[in-house]
């Protein structure tokens, strides 16, 4: 059973990047970008538009957990949900903290996390590939593209920008 229920776990937070993809590309760059523009625009407050989707993504989660509850044949929708609440935390780590620095935690460089956010970086220069988030696919040439530019900083605390404190400066990719 225990077998099965990590197999569940790391299954549905492997899909999840594929989910992740999919949402950004076709829908937070489709008709949501009404809520996703915020995201690509300099900070004017705490919370954005964007914000929203994290919200309405975690439903499927609770929704999963509650559905699992409903019985003992679909039980196993349980791990299924706890893998979809990982991919969640590691998406949030990732792309709040580590990479926009909007929740004021101190996270060592770490060569992946960097590597993430670079990714992350040519995708606001460029409104483009990649949109995967933990496992970005990123074309030699756009690598290329980006490091012929001007790096822009990726935090998004309203007032703090590249040029406007120390600690921001050191922040910048």
């Amino acid at each position: 059973m225990i077998v099965v229920a990590v197999a569940l776990v790391v299954g549905a937070f492997m899909v999840m990047e594929l989910v992740s993809y999919a949402a950004h590309r076709w829908v937070m760059h489709g008709n949501g970008m009404i809520w996703h523009r915020s995201h690509h625009l300099p900070p004017t407050r705490r919370f954005e538009r964007n914000d929203l989707f994290p919200v309405c993504f975690s439903l499927v989660g609770v929704t999963a957990f509650a559905v699992a509850t409903m019985g003992p044949s679909i039980g196993p929708l349980f791990w299924v949900a706890v893998g979809i609440t990982a991919y969640g935390l590691a998406y949030l780590f990732v792309h709040e903290v580590y990479i926009h620095r909007r929740l004021p935690v101190r996270v060592p460089r770490i060569a992946y996390l960097e590597w993430l956010r670079e990714s992350h970086r040519l995708h606001h220069q460029f409104s483009g590939e990649p949109y995967g988030m933990l496992l970005p696919i990123v074309a030699s040439a756009l690598r290329a593209r980006g490091r012929g530019t001007r790096r822009q900083s990726l935090t998004r605390v309203p007032g703090r920008d590249a040029s406007s404190s120390t600690r921001a400066t050191r922040n910048r990719l």
